[in-house]
């Protein structure tokens, strides 16, 4: 899931057995070999608290939106849905911050819908969204649309954290936001007043950071 077929090609022969973690030693003519497997308990996202979910063997890949970020096709629905997932361990901390604020935004038109739990032998990694089509990214003319849905956000105390023209989602007069692993709960209305004000900046940023991958 990490990484793609080059590695595989370079891989000793798989051991039998039961495992899911393996080291890879060179013997002493150079060549890779597998030293040890065992069984372990990789960390998975705790705040599970969709009732759906998907394992990710049983999807069927489509084209790269961004890192850890893809179109795919799944038990779900007849059309693409996106699925984000955490490729190594330090990055479940970032969906479990994203899977709580969808969580706290279910309902409230905000973001894409929160479709269920992704998931790999038994564990959380991730989760599918709704694929937003015919979306484009924003700019400073979509100020206005980006502040209603951003002033919804700020309506239910939460801190987006990260409102990079990247994470608005245009379609039609209609803004979505997106990347909610920034996203923090916030009683200080100085702060969401702050993020309020820095959002025409923010829309204005030629550069790429925070995104410029495809939808």
């Amino acid at each position: 899931m990490c990484f793609g077929p080059s590695l595989v090609s370079i891989l000793p022969e798989l051991p039998l057995g039961d495992w899911n973690y393996g080291l890879v030693a060179l013997n002493t003519d150079g060549l890779p070999y597998f030293a040890s497997v065992r069984r372990t308990q990789f960390p998975g996202v705790r705040d599970t608290w969709h009732a759906m979910y998907v394992d990710y063997l049983e999807l069927s890949i489509g084209r790269k939106l961004r890192t850890g970020i893809y179109e795919v096709k799944c038990s779900l629905s007849d059309d693409p849905v996106v699925a984000k997932f955490a490729r190594f361990s330090w990055e479940i901390q970032y969906m479990e911050n994203e899977t709580r604020a969808y969580r706290w935004i279910s309902g409230h038109g905000i973001g894409p819908r929160f479709l269920g739990h992704l998931t790999e032998d038994n564990r959380v990694i991730g989760f599918l969204m709704e694929y937003v089509s015919d979306a484009r990214h924003a700019g400073v003319q979509d100020v206005t649309a980006c502040g209603e849905v951003l002033s919804r956000l700020h309506g239910l105390g939460i801190r987006h954290g990260d409102i990079n023209r990247f994470n608005f989602l245009i379609r039609g007069s209609n803004a979505t936001l997106i990347d909610f692993d920034t996203a923090r709960k916030c009683d200080d209305p100085n702060v969401l007043q702050q993020e309020i004000q820095n959002l025409t900046a923010c829309l204005e940023d030629p550069s790429t950071r925070g995104g410029g991958g495809l939808l």
